[in-house]
């Protein structure tokens, strides 16, 4: 079983505040099976091991040394934290606190030290977070299924939410004919079925209200079409989970939806690079490192993507937007796509970390502009 923390906007938010000089941000490819989770702890052993030969020149106080280095120790010796992991790990660490993240996602190891801490792995899980609802409907049951990178999938309950077609149309089936002077046959079997879908789509409405996560269908025509004449949420997945039927088990339903949530994203991205390619030559995009710091400075990022496996150390004024690099990181300086990311959180735009192979062009970064430049 893999055990995810997916962190919300609020908390990146948080963290993108913090500021320490020994403020230590780890992040290693782990496994989710117990019985390998010690190679795990060793590496982070070493990770951890590492950096504080790095930060013990006098930067912190002997007393913030001694308490970064127990607490990265105790952390090592948890021997329930290690057994329950998924296919990544972030850490940050001060002397003060310790935040940890198991993340679905594919990570490199590495450990970056500055005085504030490197986010683009963390926000790698935010931009693909995999959350979806599953409507799971026919004409004599129907369940919407939660599905999360952080928990087993689960029937979520609507307020409302009819349990069947009949108990709509209060008759015993729907499928019997009505009496004489009334809709009868495939006809009215059709009227009824509307009035299910009306149902169920008001029931749902407060499950999806005011946010953009997608809903899979998992019905069967002719109630699917008759579902999505009537549906008011803009974010249904199109095609249908393969291999599953509304007597699937909860499981079997996100395990089937998976595949349509990576399309789903996949087709987020295509649509990013294709608004990118029609505003370049009208300076509404860029993938200049140094235009877009002195614009995510400014608030002029509608929408940023990052390469989350590059990291550029320097700095970034923070009032002119300049910025700066460095050849090697060390105590004066922080990875300046981190710092450019949270720039762009902080002023309402929206970060996408992707991998490298995901941008438009060959640099590290891709912004799409809210005025030309």
């Amino acid at each position: 079983m893999r055990y995810v923390d997916i962190p919300t906007a609020a908390e990146i938010r948080a963290l993108a505040k913090k500021r320490h000089p020994a403020s230590l941000s780890f992040s290693l490819r782990t496994t989710p099976l117990t019985q390998e989770a010690q190679q795990d702890r060793i590496k982070f052993s070493n990770l951890a091991h590492d950096a504080l030969q790095q930060i013990n020149d006098g930067r912190i106080s002997k007393s913030d040394f001694a308490a970064l280095e127990a607490s990265l120790a105790d952390m090592v010796e948890d021997d329930d934290f290690w057994a329950h992991q998924s296919e990544s790990l972030v850490v940050f660490a001060t002397p003060d606190r310790i935040r940890t993240f198991r993340l679905p996602n594919h990570l490199m190891d590495g450990v970056e030290i500055s005085d504030r801490f490197h986010l683009t792995p963390l926000l790698r899980a935010v931009t693909f977070p995999h959350n979806a609802i599953a409507l799971v409907l026919g004409q004599n049951a129907v369940r919407a299924v939660e599905i999360t990178g952080d928990r087993p999938a689960g029937e979520i309950q609507g307020h409302g939410m009819p349990s069947d077609a009949a108990s709509v149309a209060r008759k015993a089936s729907i499928l019997g004919r009505s009496p004489k002077g009334r809709l009868q046959g495939s006809e009215g079997q059709k009227v009824h079925l509307l009035a299910y879908s009306r149902r169920v789509d008001e029931a749902l409405r407060p499950l999806l209200s005011g946010g953009d996560v997608p809903l899979i269908l998992v019905v069967h025509e002719p109630l699917r079409s008759i579902f999505l004449s009537v549906c008011s949420y803009d974010h249904v997945l199109e095609g249908h989970p393969e291999g599953v039927s509304e007597e699937s088990t909860d499981a079997e339903i996100a395990s089937a939806s998976r595949v349509l949530i990576d399309a789903y994203y996949e087709d987020l991205l295509k649509e990013v690079r294709g608004t990118y390619a029609s505003r370049v030559n009208d300076r509404r995009a860029s993938d200049s490192v140094s235009e877009i710091a002195r614009l995510a400075v400014m608030g002029g990022v509608e929408t940023l993507l990052v390469d989350m496996e590059t990291t550029l150390p320097g700095q970034v004024d923070p009032s002119t937007g300049e910025a700066s690099f460095s050849e090697t990181s060390g105590p004066d300086s922080y990875d300046v796509l981190s710092e450019i990311a949270c720039r762009v959180i902080e002023t309402g735009g929206q970060v996408m970390s992707v991998r490298q192979a995901d941008l438009p062009g060959s640099s590290p970064l891709a912004a799409l502009l809210r005025f030309p430049i």
